[in-house]
């Protein structure tokens, strides 16, 4: 055992002895563009020796065998690339480090390295620098779409909405939807931490701010429906309910459970027969047919309300819906068929448990619970509910 030990120990070794020498081989072969230069060692330009980032005195000493020309800044920055890609911060760093310290670099080339740099202070958690760096560049450059955008993610990331909420109503490389569309997700942002806070004011005065920036804003408009019940003002509940499904049908799922308990809780019977009027006369989502066949149970009787919810089925087949039809008919098999019938439900029950809900219509990320700024690509808005057979 103890020699297979040393035989991992000794090919780990040999694994790094070789990709060194491959990269001092690729810095070799650059000689044709560099000349030689002395300087000073590259660990002397990381502000303080901060130890979050590790020296590599070997690739100091590599580079600083090469002064940095015009023709060969590009070979850097793809070196650089190279490293950040492989997760090694620390090296990209030191090349972009150099790139800056040695070079003679245009206005544009300094911009490059620049966001170069602070992607790789990004990955090695180093924010506190990368906004150091973006900052000056979004000032300098007020219509470079990268610096600002990569200033708007740090912001995001930090999860300092106010200073995104400036950032993007500043900001000179977006067009006004683009713009109206981030500032009200970030309004929800701030909203959703008042809401935590229990601090009802501040979550409707964020949750207006989001639908004065973008009036159909399908977040602001689900939870300001949530905090009118949660005040027990039904009817604009109600209300807003009505917005989402004019504007964003395809979020009703997420807010049936919430529009019929508002329906219901107003005792308006009448109200509540009109919507489900409503609901007969079109295709609906599995979340709307369960909710409708239990309004329609306690308002019309059983048969009525499986009558309706077979026929909603035959509409629009989904697991969820056969599950749920299986579950109601296992209390009224027989009782020599029910261990039968049990056994199907069991196994519906373990298929749609597992599905996801939500889709992300950019990057494909799936979830069960629907997230308003996707973790896959990070984009606003982009994550849906699944419609069809395995989703509502």
């Amino acid at each position: 055992m103890e020699f297979s030990w040393w035989l991992v120990l000794l090919a780990g070794f040999a694994g790094w002895l070789i990709g060194y020498e491959k990269l001092r081989y690729s810095l070799s072969n650059f000689s044709r563009v560099f000349t030689r230069n002395g300087g000073t060692d590259l660990a002397s330009l990381l502000p303080d020796h901060d130890d979050r980032v590790e020296r590599d005195p070997e690739l100091n000493s590599l580079l600083e065998q090469y002064a940095v020309e015009d023709n060969s800044v590009e070979l850097y920055l793809t070196l650089g690339d190279a490293f950040r890609r492989r997760g090694e911060y620390s090296r990209a760093i030191g090349v972009h480090e150099h790139l800056l310290s040695k070079g003679r670099l245009s206005e544009d080339q300094q911009r490059k390295v620049k966001l170069e740099l602070a992607r790789d202070y990004g990955g090695a958690g180093l924010l506190d620098r990368v906004e150091a760096l973006l900052k000056p560049l979004v000032k300098a450059n007020p219509n470079d779409v990268a610096s600002q955008t990569s200033l708007l993610r740090l912001y995001e990331k930090q999860q300092e909405w106010q200073a995104a909420i400036d950032l993007a109503g500043a900001n000179t490389s977006m067009d006004t939807n683009e713009k109206n569309l981030l500032k009200a997700q970030y309004c929800c942002e701030l909203a959703a931490i008042a809401e935590i806070e229990d601090n009802l004011p501040e979550t409707e005065k964020w949750l207006n701010a989001a639908l004065k920036a973008q009036p159909q804003c399908s977040r602001a408009l689900v939870m300001l429906g949530r905090h009118w019940i949660g005040l027990k003002k039904y009817p604009q509940a109600i209300a807003n309910f009505e917005q989402i499904e004019k504007h964003h049908p395809e979020l009703v799922p997420e807010i049936a459970e919430s529009y019929f308990v508002a329906l219901h809780e107003t005792g308006d019977q009448q109200a509540l027969r009109d919507h489900l009027e409503y609901v007969r006369g079109r295709k609906n989502s599995y979340s709307v047919i369960k909710l409708a066949r239990d309004s329609i149970s306690k308002l019309e009787g059983e048969q009525q309300a499986s009558d309706f919810f077979i026929e909603q089925l035959a509409k629009r087949p989904s697991l969820k819906g056969l599950r749920d039809w299986a579950e109601y008919e296992l209390e009224l098999t027989k009782p020599r068929d029910k261990e039968k019938v049990a056994a199907i439900v069991e196994m519906l029950r373990d298929v749609t448990d597992e599905k996801p809900v939500y889709l992300c219509d950019r990057c494909g990320y799936r979830c069960k619970q629907i997230q308003w700024h996707c973790p896959g690509c990070e984009n606003w808005n982009s994550v849906k509910v699944i419609i069809g057979a395995e989703g509502e």
